[in-house]
């Protein structure tokens, strides 16, 4: 029986014009040659961390257990900020503590089973208790090779950590658990009627955090984004004529306003954090 490779992915702000990708890819394949990288993306908008978070948290979502994720959108290297290695669904993330892991947390094990504070505080550092969350284990990557580049951490750490990882050392070996990851001040939204836009896509279609079923529990007549009403709630893109806006329960499970053939980001204006409401 053929043994199965590890699957290692990759997201990062790197773009695909330098060595910068392929330098991290030469690590992970060094450690464990039998790996499978996958390129979830490298054009996560420079410094975008929170956009790199929602793409992260949709690769998490889809990849299965056993999979270790290596994900560097990193303004802050060379700082102080910690770097982490995440336990979430039998999945293994490793990323710089910078809010990175956010929506993975929010969306994947549920807001309702955080504690109120980490969905409600303005601060970017509430508290994870982590043994109220199923399947979640945080922890802080505390190991250093001899030499490190201050501006390439994720070539020079996260890499070879990811690499450990991939190929079966064990996580305790080189982490120490901690309990006050760095978490943005994003949540999915619970109760009422007003949510936000947390995510533009590249065909300029806007995805809120409002979740399918808070809008099965509310009785919506019709959605207004950015105080421009898009109508009632549609199935499909094709449910308007070409031009015309619409909201409809996006691949993610999220209320998303769209243009059928075109832009919701250029026709509407929408921008991350204009407010969605239901009527």
């Amino acid at each position: 029986m053929s043994q199965v490779r590890p699957i290692i992915t990759l997201t990062s702000d790197f773009g695909q014009e330098d060595y910068y990708v392929a330098a991290m890819k030469a690590v992970l394949l060094q450690l464990c040659p039998g790996a499978q990288l996958v390129d979830v993306t490298h054009h996560v908008p420079p410094q975008d961390v929170l956009n790199g978070s929602i793409i992260l948290e949709r690769a998490i979502s889809s990849f299965p257990a056993g999979t270790t994720h290596l994900a560097v959108v990193d303004p802050g290297v060379g700082t102080s900020r910690r770097m982490l290695v995440v336990e979430v669904r039998g999945q293994v993330v490793v990323c710089p503590d910078n809010g990175l892991i956010t929506w993975a947390l929010r969306r994947l094990q549920g807001a309702a089973e955080l504690p109120k504070s980490l969905a409600s505080s303005p601060g970017l550092r509430p508290a994870l208790r982590t043994r109220s969350v199923e399947h979640v284990t945080v922890s802080e990557l505390v190991w250093r090779p001899p030499l490190v580049s201050r501006v390439f951490h994720g070539r020079d750490i996260m890499a070879p950590a990811a690499g450990r990882i991939a190929r079966g050392d064990p996580i305790s070996t080189f982490t120490a658990p901690i309990h006050d990851p760095v978490l943005l001040n994003v949540a999915m939204a619970v109760h009422g009627r007003v949510g936000q836009i947390i995510h533009v896509d590249y065909f300029g279609n806007a995805t809120s955090n409002i979740p399918q079923e808070l809008l099965e529990r509310e009785k919506v007549d019709r959605i207004v984004a950015r105080g421009q009403n898009v109508g009632p709630l549609r199935q499909k893109y094709a449910d308007v004529a070409t031009g015309e806006p619409l909201a409809l329960i996006g691949s993610s499970g999220l209320l998303e306003i769209a243009v059928r053939d075109g832009s919701a980001a250029r026709v509407l204006g929408l921008r991350i954090q204009d407010p969605v409401e239901l009527h």
